[in-house]
């Protein structure tokens, strides 16, 4: 229990500034018996949406733009004065109020769909402020509907009337399939509020996905970005299950190993399929312009976003319960050691199923992948089949005369192993070069290299005979060589 309050503290802390709300949605979240899973959840923190007055009682204005999870009746009410209203404001971090209406808003949640869920609870925070204590024109009543039948009253402060203070209305034990929340408010006072505050939904999992360690791994890390980049974090579904996003988190370890910066990955019900990447970060503008984006869809944006620095660090994968999924210890000469500058290049996994903290495990995204592949396969990921260096050269000859058919020269590497490197060479028959086409490029397990025909300066050479010779090496003094002829036969003018 201990462990749980000091992760709750953290998540708390990081959640300022309305702590009152998020300490009792916290206390239901961590503490039921059954550990329960929010369903749904309304905290009203766009201002401003609901109807007010004009100053003339046959006027009124609303406003309900962006809102489709609430809606509001108000044909029963007569708004006299301009600063009369029942909508949203901004106070103690947002929430509903109700300031002289003269007659009954209906305030309904949309139907929300509670078929994979039991034992669901709702509860809401049902307050007023002033001396106003007649309980015919002030109050708040909460009411639920389950699978469209009638109105049925909370039993714990569904009904609210006159000068009560503060409550909070609950509902719970439902089951059923489908669920929708409505309150009456009323207020004819011009000094009081009637107040709807922080309409929570939660329940227990009917077939809860039980994510073990190993279904889900840290896959790739970019800790130290290029200026005005951003760091990201990627993650692997390596099971066959639908792992529900909403219940992970992602976080950090200060100076004595204590978790820090626990941030939830989304509040939306997402889930990752089976065999699938997830990139996550705070901003994909911070990475979009700086690596190939394969897959757009693959990228979760986080509101908020550990700060790893940049020359070691703690990346850490939580499940809802505070279990560790995965965690990765992270230092910067883990990098391969071509690197003199380190800024926009990520570390990647090499297996699934070696240990995550195992330093020959990861590696330098390659070169040819642009020094990262967030949100697919990994430059770097081990070719299990691979019992040697292969490299193959295609076609014999080639026209760069874009007619679709063998426009470009293509070096295919296959290597028996992450950490080698390469340089390319293009000659012609005089033995004088022409064209790098790598240069101690990083090489990953699987790269295909082209050429267009043309020299370093982008010039097109003349038809005719080529010599490639290609180098594959690493630091541990493996060299080998590769010799290919390939005959340029025309070009597009």
């Amino acid at each position: 229990m201990c462990a749980k309050v000091s992760i709750l503290l953290l998540i708390v802390n990081a959640m300022k500034p309305n702590l009152l709300k998020l300490l009792t949605y916290s206390f239901i979240l961590f503490f039921s018996p059954v550990l329960a899973q929010e369903i749904w959840h309304e905290s009203f923190s766009v201002p401003d949406k609901g109807v007010w007055g004009t100053g003339d009682e046959n006027v009124i204005f609303s406003d309900f733009e962006g809102i489709s999870n609430w809606s509001l009746n108000y044909e029963q009410v007569m708004l006299d004065n301009e600063d009369d209203y029942a909508k949203t404001v901004s106070t103690s971090g947002g929430r509903f109020e109700c300031r002289d209406i003269n007659g009954e808003v209906i305030w309904q949640s949309e139907v929300i769909d509670i078929s994979a869920y039991k034992n669901i609870t709702i509860q809401l925070d049902a307050n007023e402020t002033g001396s106003g204590a007649n309980e015919t024109t002030k109050y708040l009543k909460a009411f639920y509907v389950l699978d469209n039948g009638e109105e049925q009253a909370f039993e714990t402060n569904g009904d609210n009337r006159g000068n009560w203070g503060q409550a909070v209305a609950q509902q719970s034990g439902i089951n059923g399939t489908t669920l929708q929340i409505v309150v009456y408010l009323n207020n004819h006072y011009a000094s009081d509020k009637v107040i709807l505050d922080e309409v929570i939904v939660s329940g227990e999992e009917k077939n809860p996905v039980i994510i073990k360690p190993g279904d889900l791994v840290l896959n790739e890390v970019l800790f130290n970005p290029v200026p005005d980049g951003e760091d990201y974090v990627e993650i692997y579904n390596n099971s066959e299950k639908e792992i529900p996003l909403n219940k992970l988190y992602l976080a950090s370890r200060d100076n004595d190993m204590e978790l820090t910066q626990v941030y939830a990955l989304t509040s939306e019900r997402k889930k990752l399929p089976p065999n699938k990447y997830l990139a996550l970060t705070k901003d994909t503008l911070g990475v979009f312009p700086w690596f190939e984006i394969k897959c757009p869809e693959c990228f979760l944006q986080m509101e908020k976003f550990p700060s790893f620095n940049n020359d070691d660090d703690y990346v850490v994968l939580l499940y809802s319960d505070m279990e560790i999924i995965d965690e990765f210890y992270y230092y910067e000469k883990m990098h391969s050691p071509i690197f003199y500058d380190r800024e926009g290049i990520a570390l990647e996994r090499i297996s699934f199923t070696q240990p995550t903290n195992e330093a020959q495990n990861w590696h330098s995204a390659s070169t040819q992948s642009g020094y990262g592949t967030p949100g697919y396969q990994n430059s770097q990921i081990m070719n299990e089949e691979a019992q040697k260096i292969s490299v193959t050269f295609q076609p014999e000859a080639f026209s760069p005369n874009n007619d679709g058919y063998n426009d470009t020269y293509s070096i295919d590497l296959l290597m028996d192993s992450p950490g080698y490197f390469c340089n390319i060479l293009i000659f012609d028959t005089a033995g004088r070069r022409l064209c790098k086409l790598a240069d101690n490029s990083v090489l990953g397990t699987h790269e295909q290299i082209s050429w267009n025909g043309e020299d370093d300066a982008g010039n097109s050479l003349p038809i005719g005979p080529y010599i490639v010779m290609v180098e594959v090496f690493n630091t541990d003094g493996t060299v080998e060589r590769f010799k290919d002829g390939v005959v340029l036969t025309d070009r597009f003018e």
